[in-house]
């Protein structure tokens, strides 16, 4: 068990997906396991699934996209829990869209609870780790992170700012003995669609929710999987970890070979596949 022996973790978003998964690996390798979630019905399933795995556990209800929310949470975890050894910045929703079918709302939304939400999980909780120079951040970020994918800008904005964020911070912390990595997962069969908004509307008005839920249910990978190779992220001091699989390997490789390969095939990808306009 080692490094994750009675460690006292937070895994945020930790309700559904791999944020819940994340929670339970930790919990079977022995930390202590903190979640939150905006849904109290999902935090009390899962808090039942840890106490059941013999783990001590808490949640709380957060709505990560508002500061006042974050800050309640941080008093209450401190005086209770003391000290953070391990943070899991996992909160995250998803939207999909035609910049013409975007409003301004959508946008901050999404940046609100992706990108924000990191951020002020990391201001409020990391000071308390450089006091102590101890500690390991895990940001989970996506494969939209690093590749530009049309149709997506909202999403790959915030994903790609949570990726310098941990880029930046992983340099920075490293002198005071904290390690920060990234978790670029592809296509993961979670809640993010059911949850997220799909403004996507063909000739005829309809959204592209459910063929979209139905897609991820059918060609998404296991969010127990994505869930593994962030603990093995945290425990081996990856910087990033690209989940494995033909999701997401070839295009990025594809883009570190060819940035201007890559933006032809997103492309034709968007104009033949995506949407046929």
């Amino acid at each position: 068990m080692g490094m994750f022996k009675n460690a006292v973790s937070i895994v945020t978003g930790a309700g559904s997906g791999i944020g819940r998964e994340l929670a339970l690996q930790l919990a079977k390798k022995g930390a202590r396991v903190v979640i939150t979630d905006i849904d109290q019905k999902r935090i009390d399933a899962v808090l039942a699934e840890l106490r059941e795995n013999g783990a001590e556990a808490g949640g709380y209800r957060v709505d990560h996209s508002k500061l006042e929310d974050v800050q309640k949470f941080a008093r209450e975890f401190f005086a209770k829990w003391k000290r953070v050894d391990i943070l899991c910045c996992n909160a995250g929703v998803g939207a999909g869209g035609r910049l013409q079918e975007l409003e301004i709302r959508d946008w901050e939304w999404i940046m609100g609870i992706n990108l924000w939400g990191a951020i002020y999980m990391v201001q409020l909780f990391v000071p308390s780790m450089i006091e102590r120079k101890s500690g390991r951040i895990l940001i989970t970020a996506s494969g939209a992170g690093i590749i530009g994918i049309p149709g997506m800008a909202p999403y790959c904005t915030s994903k790609f700012a949570m990726m310098g964020l941990a880029e930046s911070l992983r340099g920075e912390l490293y002198k005071y003995n904290i390690r920060v990595s990234s978790l670029c997962p592809g296509i993961v069969n979670t809640n993010i669609i059911k949850d997220g908004k799909i403004l996507y509307k063909d000739d005829k008005g309809n959204t592209a929710q459910s063929a979209v839920e139905r897609f991820y249910s059918k060609f998404g990978g296991r969010p127990s999987h994505v869930a593994k190779q962030g603990i093995g992220a945290l425990r081996r001091d990856t910087g990033f970890k690209v989940s494995p699989g033909f999701q997401m390997w070839p295009v990025y490789f594809i883009k570190r070979l060819s940035p201007t390969l890559w933006q032809a095939m997103a492309r034709f990808l968007y104009k033949h596949i995506m949407f046929k306009e």
